[in-house]
């Protein structure tokens, strides 16, 4: 059960399809959200509970949909199941141990509630004078067994890679520009250190001057190489950027029409937001962690060159 699988919802409203997704993964099938989406009749005020527990039998489920209350849901209910949570939300219990109940929230991922946290977000109503709330107990029959799920088409980071791949060139050139980057600042601290050790103590000036203008040509060397660098990146990330968005723009354009009404419209332009978070990961995140780890190493092989100790200290 700590290995139950949680997936997130896509928009505000998948919160009921997202449930099911998740009780099927535990049972051993995989739908698509959007295939649920469907089978629920979800639309821009969300999904019933009827709807769910329709969806739910349609691939093979044995639905009751039922107002519980606490002794009933930790004694007598099947987990997981779906509870009606805060009136607005739905969520899945997936165990309950003593007094903790452990929930897969679409929108939060996995959560752990004390029983009186708990209780104040999911009761709702009295029955017979004792508070109850709602929740939706799903049982697996041979239908559902018999189904055929479908693959799971979650995005990968080799779908990702498809936009990097045709810039191998200026990938190329950025390492390279690393690597120059990189023996350029070795060299600094064996430069000054030979100003101390020769250039003053034989009192040699035209030896520290020789040694001044090296370093400021390295200066000079570095400042043209990130500049080159950024250069390229910059280019890279705008192609990737107008990649990741034309190739979205595309597919929203062959959506039909009940896509659209369906969806809220802060989730579709939410949507256009998030090709830029996808860009800096492919390109300014991971490149900057690259070059961080460079200069790391850098400055730990002149650590190790100097000092043992201190080259342990600093790994420490």
């Amino acid at each position: 059960m700590s290995k139950f699988k949680v997936y997130r919802q896509h928009d505000k409203m998948d919160c009921g399809p997202t449930c099911l997704r998740m009780i099927a993964k535990h049972y051993g099938k995989n739908y698509t959200l959007q295939t649920l989406r469907k089978k629920s009749g979800i639309n821009r005020e969300g999904v019933s509970l009827l709807g769910m527990s329709e969806a739910a039998e349609e691939i093979g489920f044995r639905t009751i949909g039922a107002k519980l209350t606490w002794e009933q849901l930790k004694k007598e209910a099947e987990l997981p199941c779906v509870i009606h949570w805060g009136q607005e939300h739905f969520v899945v219990v997936y165990k309950i141990s003593g007094q903790k109940v452990y929930i897969a929230d679409p929108g939060k991922g996995k959560v752990v509630y004390k029983k009186d946290d708990f209780l104040q977000q999911w009761l709702s109503s009295k029955v017979e004078e004792q508070a109850t709330g709602i929740a939706l107990l799903l049982h697996t029959t041979p239908k559902f067994y018999d189904l055929e799920g479908e693959e799971n088409n979650e995005l990968n980071f080799s779908r990702l890679l498809r936009y990097v791949l045709p810039y191998k060139n200026l990938m190329f050139q950025l390492a390279l520009g690393l690597l120059v980057g990189s023996a350029l600042q070795l060299v600094v601290p064996f430069l000054t250190q030979s100003v101390v050790d020769i250039g003053i103590q034989n009192r040699d000036l035209n030896f520290i001057y020789l040694i001044l203008i090296a370093q400021v040509m390295l200066f000079i060397g570095r400042t043209a190489v990130e500049f080159i660098r950024s250069w390229i990146l910059l280019h890279m990330s705008t192609r990737i950027n107008i990649s990741i968005l034309s190739d979205f723009l595309i597919k929203l354009m062959k959506l039909p029409m009940a896509f659209f009404d369906t969806r809220m419209t802060g989730d579709i332009m939410q949507r256009m937001e998030d090709h830029a978070r996808i860009q800096n990961f492919l390109t300014s995140k991971t490149l900057s962690t690259l070059f961080s780890f460079a200069t790391l190493f850098v400055f730990a092989i002149v650590l190790a060159y100097y000092h043992m100790m201190i080259f342990t200290i600093f790994l420490v």
